[in-house]
């Protein structure tokens, strides 16, 4: 049975898109690309309903490049590295900017015009979820283990007490993050969250299938040419986060990059 809520997605996803896994559920970091469109919006007093065009949509987190069609506009999507590059049908996108240099090169490999303009958009959650908000200094955890999605828990139950899935809404999972000291993750969003609150991140190697692409992309488009990958949560407790990002430069140029004309 087709829900008010599943209704309504299915209208909103045609505007902008976000994934969703297919048993209904959230993943944390595709959920905030819903939520970040909707916080840039609120400051002009629009809704996602309220864009102009309704023939196109607007894809901004995430390694969902392959959703798009012609004409669709991207804020800070990134390719996901295991999709066959076939699979991109697209000839023409309207590109605002994109997470980093992988994704950039693959697009003008197909004659479409991007400009240098990198990031995650999920690094603008400060700005509208300040740490101060969030952080609990009675909830502090002294690290936090974030498996990815597609990843089993059982082989981290010695840190059960310290363990955060990312199948959860965007701003729960954001709360977790930023009530952790550090954080070692495997999920991509975990990583790029963590850094936006200035929280310590490691990346934890994963067994999840996923390409080392989108991690690539990521940490070049945020000016780290190397970035270390641990194998484990204790050798992640040995090795020096990568080098911090030159966050206030970013943020700055992909927030002037959100589409806001197409909702005038």
């Amino acid at each position: 049975m087709l829900t008010f809520s599943l209704f309504k997605n299915r209208k909103l996803k045609k505007l902008v898109y976000w994934w969703d896994p297919i048993d209904g559920s959230y993943n944390a970091g595709d959920h905030l690309g819903r939520v970040i469109v909707e916080q840039m919006l609120t400051l002009k007093d629009k809704e996602i309903l309220d864009k102009k065009n309704k023939n196109n949509k607007l894809l901004s987190i995430g390694s969902v490049m392959h959703f798009a069609n012609n004409g669709d506009t991207i804020w800070g999507t990134g390719i996901n590295g295991k999709i066959d590059g076939k699979l991109h049908r697209f000839t023409t996108l309207d590109v605002r900017s994109v997470r980093g240099p992988l994704t950039r090169d693959f697009l003008i490999q197909k004659g479409i015009d991007v400009p240098e303009i990198y990031g995650d958009p999920g690094l603008l959650l400060p700005l509208f979820f300040s740490k101060d908000l969030l952080r609990k200094e009675e909830q502090t955890k002294k690290f936090l283990v974030i498996p990815h999605m597609n990843e089993g828990l059982d082989k981290y139950k010695e840190y059960s007490d310290f363990l955060c899935t990312p199948r959860q809404g965007a701003i729960s999972f954001t709360r977790q993050i930023v009530n952790s000291d550090m954080v070692i993750s495997s999920s991509l969003h975990g990583i790029i969250i963590a850094e936006a609150y200035g929280i310590p991140a490691i990346l934890l190697a994963n067994q999840s299938g996923e390409a080392k692409f989108k991690f690539d992309d990521y940490y070049f488009g945020t000016g780290r040419k190397k970035y270390p990958i641990a194998s484990s949560v204790t050798e992640a407790f040995n090795i020096e986060p990568a080098e911090k990002l030159a966050i206030d430069e970013i943020i700055d140029r992909l927030f002037k990059s959100f589409p806001f004309d197409l909702w005038e």
